[in-house]
């Protein structure tokens, strides 16, 4: 598991991209970052069950295993999550 490594984050038109320390802080500090955009109730629900629930960081480990970029839609917006050192991997 990589849980102790940097993931770089994105929200195109309200943060530019910055590293984070994948935990439960930063997971918290990118649904503070995304909570009052408009989005549906729904989605809202499902964000923040998927940003401060129990297993947060877990399954955005288990998602960037499967797929090298992990993209959340908010709304009209999207937030993106890769690992910061993804391209010293490939080296």
């Amino acid at each position: 598991m990589r849980a102790d490594h940097d993931i770089l984050v994105e929200i195109p038109g309200v943060r530019p991209p910055t590293v984070h320390m994948l935990g439960p802080d930063a997971l918290e500090r990118i649904w503070a970052s995304i909570c009052h955009l408009p989005m549906p109730r729904f989605q809202h629900y499902t964000l923040e069950r998927r940003f401060t629930g129990p297993c947060a960081g877990r399954d955005i480990i288990r998602d960037l295993a499967a797929e090298p970029v992990l993209v959340l839609p908010v709304g009209d917006r999207e937030v993106r999550i890769r690992w910061a050192n993804a391209s010293e991997e490939s080296a």
